[in-house]
């Protein structure tokens, strides 16, 4: 079970989950350093990862040293340094700041758009707004979901937020 997560599934927490007595780049290489690759390998993968998030420069730098939004990508490179099929992101913006937050939820479209699945958790209407499907879920259950389809995040916002007030009113209606 562990193999099939550290070869299929990437994982990005809200508090970050990095390891303060390690650099930045020692985090990302983390899972492929216990799936015993190649330490050439592993640099190789790193490299476009580390310049698609802009963290090329701060790969030496320890997580108290870095910024939320940094260890926050440096979380996201760690996710991605095993090619999963399957991003897991619990709150990803919980810890940043609204421009931190901004800029991951951008980072997510683009890799979904490259074809990366990601499914996110999340409480904030701003984040679920960025998906191209969003579900409610309530006692353990798809309660509702919603399609972005064409539709702008604008749009999407709202259509989230006021399915959020009939759900919360407890009507059965669809918004």
């Amino acid at each position: 079970l562990a193999a099939f997560r550290r070869s299929h599934l990437g994982f990005v927490f809200q508090d970050f989950n990095l390891l303060d007595t390690f650099s930045l780049q020692d985090n990302i290489y983390l899972p492929l350093v216990l799936a015993g690759t190649d330490y050439q390998e592993m640099r190789k993968k790193l490299r476009p990862i580390a310049d698609q998030l802009g963290i090329s420069d701060i790969l030496t730098k320890y997580p108290y040293e870095v910024s939320g939004g940094q260890k926050q990508r440096a979380a996201v490179a760690r996710a991605l340094i095993t090619d999963p099929q399957l991003i897991l992101a619990d709150e990803p913006t919980g810890a940043l700041d609204s421009r931190s937050s901004d800029a991951l939820l951008e980072l997510f479209g683009e890799l979904n758009g490259a074809g990366q699945t990601i499914l996110m958790v999340t409480h904030s209407v701003k984040a679920a707004s960025h998906a191209g499907r969003v579900l409610f879920l309530r006692d353990g259950q798809v309660y509702h979901q919603l399609y972005r389809g064409g539709e702008s995040q604008e749009a999407q916002f709202r259509r989230i937020s006021d399915t959020l007030t009939v759900l919360a009113g407890g009507g059965e209606g669809h918004a």
